[in-house]
C-alpha cells in the first residue's frame, strides 16, 4: 500500500509540474509578443497637403506637432488639423475648411504617411469698424489706439487684445465698470462685388467709481488724517485702478507701516467706501555702540568712543519726524546732528525741514551748521525744495602751522527730486533722482589779522550735487542697484571744513569714514541683492569712485586725486531697533584681513 500511495504522488507531482512549465512558457510568449509590438511605434514619415497657397507646406508643418519623425498618435492629429483651421482663421480666412485627411500606413505599419486637403477659401479684409456706446471717447481715438484696422485683415487674437487696450483707456479715467464686446462680425459685398467684412464693437461706459468715504482699519496710532491726505483721487472723488495702486505705494513709502494691504471698494448703505488696511510699524528707535580704547605710552587715561542714534518717525501720530545723532570717532573728534520735520503746513503739500550739525574735528575748529529746507509735493513722484544754509567755523587752535579762519557762510539754493522707487526700504524697480545748486556768501571774520597772507574778506562759495539710483529686478527676490553720484565746490580758496569727506559706508565702502577730503568727487555703486524678507535682503557690491583736493596757494600744498574702488558683502536686516546694515568691505591694495566692516541704522530723514 505504501509503495502504491507513493507512485501516486509521484505521478501527480509530474503532472503538476508539466503544467508549471506550460504556464511559465505561456507567459514567456505573451511577454514576448508584447514587447515587440511595444517595440513596434509608428510613425510619421511624411505628411502632404493640398489646397494650401497662403501658407507653405513648411510653414503649416511648423505650426503643428505632428511632425515627420514623430510617434504617430491620432487624437495629436485631430488637434492639429483644428490647429491649422484657427490659424488661418487669424489671418482672414473665415471660411476655411479642411475637406478630408488620410492615413497611409506601411507594409508593417511602422511608419504612416499623412494627408491633409483643406479649402482657404477668400482672405477677409474689414471694410466697415464701427463703435457704438462711447461717449468719453471719439472714434477716431479710439481706433487710432486699436490695432485692428479698417481695410486690415482681421485677427481674432489683436481684436481680443484691442479689446483690452479699450478697457485701459477706460480704467485710466476712472471708469473701472467699463464694458466692451464684439457685437457682430458678418460679410458683406462691396460695389465692386468683394467679400468684405463688418465689425461691431459697443461700450458699455457704465458710471465712474466715485468715493464716498475712506475707511481706514489698523492705524492705532497714526492719525486718520496723515494717511488720507497722503491719498489722491481723481476728478469729483474718482477711483482709477491706477490710483489704488499709487496709494498702497505712498503708504508703503511712509515708513509707518508694517505692512499695507492693497485698498478695496465696497458698497455700504448705497456708499462707495475706499477700504484701506494697515499696520503699524516700529517708528521710534533708540541704539548706541560704546567703544573704548586703551591709553598708550604716552598717555595716562584711555577714552570713548561711540554712537548713539535715536529716531522718532511718527511723533504722536502726526507724521512729524524728530532724530538726534551723536557720534564720536576719536578722542578729538566727535559730532552732533539733530534734525526735525514738520509735514503738511496748514494742511498743504508744503513740508519743512529743520537741520542742526556740530563737528568738532581734531581741536583744530568747531564747525555749526544750520539747514533749512522747504518742500513743495508738485506732485506724487516730482519734489522741489528751496535751501537756506547757515554755516559757522570757529578755529579752537592758533598754534597750528596751517591757520583755519574765523568764517560765517550764508547761502541758498534749489532742490529737485523725482522718486518712483516702489518701496523705499527695499527696491525692486523705480528711480530716484536728486539735483540740487546752492550760492553763497562766506565770510571771513579775521582775515585783517593776517596783513601777509592777503586773504580776501568775502568769498562766493558754489555747491552743486546729483545723485541718480537705479532699481531693477532680473527674477523673484533678487534686485540690482547702479548709483551714481556726483558733487563739486567752487571757491576762490578752500580750507578744510569747506571741504567734501568722500569714503565710508554711505559713499564709497572699503575706506574710513571720510577718508579724504574734496572739492570734486564722483562715485558709482553697483549691488546684487537677494530679498530675505520685505524690507531685508543680502547684497554684494563693487563701489568705485574718483576724488580731487585742489592745491593750496597759501601753503605750498600740490593738489592730490585718485581713483578708489572698493568691493564686499553686505546684509541689511530688520531689527527691533529699526534698520541695520553692516558691510564687510575691501579697498584698493588691502588684504583679506584689511577690510573695513561698515554697520548703522538704516533711516530716509
Amino acid at each position: 500500500m505504501q509503495l502504491l500511495n507513493i507512485s501516486r504522488i509521484m505521478l501527480k507531482f509530474r503532472s503538476n509540474i508539466k503544467y508549471l512549465i506550460f504556464l511559465i512558457t505561456v507567459f514567456i510568449l505573451i511577454n514576448t509578443v508584447t514587447s515587440k509590438s511595444q517595440s513596434i511605434q509608428t510613425k510619421v514619415t511624411e505628411i502632404e497637403f493640398g489646397g494650401n497657397e497662403f501658407f507653405s507646406d513648411k510653414e503649416l508643418i511648423n505650426f503643428i506637432l505632428s511632425k515627420p519623425g514623430t510617434p504617430y498618435i491620432q487624437q495629436q492629429f485631430e488637434l492639429d488639423q483644428r490647429n491649422i483651421i484657427k490659424i488661418y482663421q487669424e489671418n482672414g480666412f473665415t471660411e476655411c475648411t479642411i475637406n478630408n485627411s488620410e492615413t497611409v500606413y506601411n507594409f508593417d505599419s511602422s511608419g504612416i504617411n499623412l494627408i491633409v486637403n483643406l479649402t482657404e477659401g477668400k482672405q477677409s479684409h474689414i471694410g466697415e469698424l464701427i463703435i457704438s456706446g462711447n461717449k468719453l471717447f471719439t472714434d477716431k481715438y479710439l481706433k487710432d489706439n486699436i490695432d485692428t484696422k479698417q481695410g486690415g485683415i482681421l485677427n481674432s487674437q489683436i481684436l481680443s487684445g484691442d479689446m483690452t487696450e479699450i478697457l485701459n483707456l477706460y480704467e485710466k479715467k476712472g471708469y473701472t465698470f467699463a464694458t466692451v464686446s464684439v457685437t457682430e462680425i458678418s460679410e458683406y459685398k462691396d460695389i465692386s462685388n468683394n467679400s468684405l467684412l463688418k465689425v461691431k464693437i459697443k461700450i458699455d461706459e457704465n458710471d465712474r467709481i466715485k468715493i464716498d468715504d475712506i475707511k481706514i482699519e489698523g492705524n492705532t496710532s497714526t492719525n486718520k488724517n496723515v494717511i488720507t491726505r497722503e491719498i489722491t483721487l481723481g476728478e469729483g472723488n474718482s477711483i482709477t485702478k491706477e490710483n489704488l495702486l499709487e496709494i498702497r505705494r505712498r503708504l508703503e513709502n511712509l515708513g509707518y507701516f508694517e505692512s499695507v494691504e492693497q485698498p478695496k471698494i465696497l458698497k455700504y448703505k448705497n456708499e462707495t467706501v475706499l477700504l484701506i488696511k494697515v499696520k503699524e510699524g516700529n517708528t521710534n528707535t533708540f541704539d548706541g555702540i560704546i567703544g573704548y580704547v586703551p591709553p598708550n605710552q604716552n598717555e595716562d587715561k584711555g577714552y570713548f568712543t561711540g554712537f548713539v542714534n535715536l529716531s522718532i518717525r511718527n511723533l504722536f501720530g502726526t507724521g512729524r519726524k524728530v532724530e538726534a545723532r551723536f557720534k564720536k570717532e576719536v578722542k578729538t573728534t566727535q559730532e552732533l546732528e539733530i534734525s526735525y520735520l514738520e509735514p503738511w503746513i496748514l494742511g498743504y503739500p508744503l513740508n519743512a525741514n529743520l537741520l542742526f550739525n556740530q563737528r568738532i574735528e581734531d581741536s583744530l575748529y568747531i564747525k555749526r551748521s544750520f539747514n533749512v529746507k522747504g518742500d513743495a509735493l508738485i506732485s506724487k513722484r516730482i519734489t522741489l525744495s528751496a535751501l537756506f544754509d547757515y554755516e559757522r567755523v570757529i578755529p579752537t587752535s592758533t598754534g597750528n602751522l596751517f591757520t583755519l579762519f574765523d568764517s560765517r557762510l550764508l547761502s541758498i539754493g534749489a532742490e529737485f527730486r523725482y522718486d518712483s522707487r516702489d518701496y523705499i526700504y527695499n527696491p525692486f524697480s523705480g528711480l530716484l533722482y536728486r539735483t540740487s545748486y546752492s550760492a553763497g556768501q562766506k565770510k571771513i571774520y579775521n582775515a585783517l589779522s593776517y596783513p601777509a597772507l592777503n586773504i580776501p574778506a568775502d568769498i562766493t562759495v558754489q555747491r552743486g550735487i546729483l545723485q541718480l539710483d537705479f532699481y531693477y529686478s532680473f527674477f523673484k527676490r533678487q534686485s540690482s542697484l547702479i548709483s551714481l553720484h556726483g558733487i563739486e565746490i567752487r571757491s576762490p580758496r578752500f580750507e578744510a571744513a569747506d571741504l567734501y569727506r568722500l569714503g565710508g559706508n554711505s559713499t564709497i565702502r572699503g575706506y574710513r569714514e571720510g577718508q579724504y577730503l574734496a572739492s570734486r568727487a564722483a562715485w558709482g555703486n553697483f549691488e546684487i541683492r537677494y530679498s530675505l524678507t520685505r524690507k531685508s535682503f543680502a547684497s554684494v557690491f563693487f563701489d568705485m569712485g574718483y576724488y580731487r583736493k585742489p592745491e593750496d596757494d597759501l601753503y605750498k600744498i600740490p593738489a592730490q586725486e585718485g581713483l578708489l574702488y572698493g568691493y564686499g558683502l553686505g546684509i541689511r536686516i530688520e531689527t527691533a531697533l529699526g534698520m541695520f546694515g553692516v558691510s564687510y568691505a575691501l579697498g584698493r591694495g588691502d588684504s583679506l584681513l584689511e577690510g573695513k566692516i561698515h554697520f548703522g541704522l538704516i533711516n530716509d530723514f
